[in-house]
Order: C-alpha cells, then structure tokens, then sequence
C-alpha cells in the first residue's frame, strides 16, 4: 500500500510539473528545448482522454534540440491527440513518431480513427470548421495548431483515408 502510494504522490508530482510547463502557452519566449520531451508532457496531460480506448506507441529518434515555444508546440500536440482520441470510437491506436531529417525535425501523429472524408481534408485549418457533430468542437484545434506551426517557420501536413484513420506530419526547422 505504501509503495502504491509513492507511486501515486511521484505521478501526481509530474502532473503538475507538466501542467506549469503546459501553463506558459502564450509565453512569446522562444528557448531551446526538446521535442520529445514536450511529446511526453502533452501525453501525461492528455493521459485520461486516451487511456481507456488507445493503445499509444511512441517511437521516438534522437532528435536535436531546437529554438521555439515549447508550450505552443505542446498545445498543437495536445490538440491533435485530443482529436485522435474522439476519432476513434471504441479501440484503437495511436502512434507517435519523431525523426530528424536535413536540419529538420518531424513529429508524426497517426490514428487508427475513423478517418477524415478527402473533401474536407483541405479545410481542416480553416478557423471554425469542424467536421465533429454541433456542440462538440469549435473548429478552432487545428487553425490554431497551423498558425503555432507557421510561427515556427514548420509545416503541418495530414493524409487520412475513412475508415483506416489520420496522421499528422509536422515538420519543425532545427534552430540552435
């Protein structure tokens, strides 16, 4: 019972370390920081949205430090996953994937969801659409995920097929 307890006081401990990391969102402040570890963070946020229907694989590279806004990029991560997560209905999975390739850093982000119909594919970082039901998103997650990734000089890039599921490839400069 004791050690359960530690466990529980070390998890709530993280918690809110990622949270005051979280917190600094709208900081302007760009500092060099570690992508993966931002992965992490996100996760240990968002964990309680994914862990009764998702099975998370993370396969992490080494990748460089890089100059940004840590929470603005938590934030786009937090926004994807938080979609993976109601794109799938009972059981599925997610995978995460970071890699660096040409002094570039690249975070895939792919589910085994429901998928996102190719008509609406290239209007998915338009401010306010959605394509969940009315009264279940704003339609706002992913126009402000496109602009913290613009801000960062990145890209964002999805490919999804209805029925097989989402992914997300953003591409992040290596900035020392």
């Amino acid at each position: 019972m004791v050690n359960e307890s530690v466990d529980g006081a070390n998890r709530v401990n993280k918690i809110v370390k990622d949270l005051k990391s979280f917190s600094h969102i709208n900081d302007e402040e760009y500092v060099i920081a570690n992508l993966n570890d931002g992965l992490d963070s996100t996760i240990n946020i968002v964990w309680n949205e994914l862990k009764y229907k998702v099975t998370l694989k993370k396969e992490y590279n080494d990748i460089p430090l890089t100059k940004c806004n840590p929470g603005q990029l938590n934030q786009v991560f937090m926004n994807l996953l938080v979609n993976s997560s109601h794109a799938i209905k009972e059981r599925g999975e997610i995978i995460i994937k970071t890699w660096e390739k040409e002094n570039n850093i690249y975070i895939s982000i792919c589910d085994t969801g429901c998928g996102i119909a190719e008509k609406n594919l290239n209007r998915l970082f338009e401010p306010f659409f959605t394509t969940k039901d009315v009264g279940e998103g704003t339609g706002l997650g992913l126009s402000i995920a496109f602009d913290i990734i613009k801000k960062h000089k990145g890209e964002i890039n999805v490919n999804s097929e209805i029925g097989k599921g989402t992914k997300f490839i953003i591409k992040i400069p290596v900035i020392n």
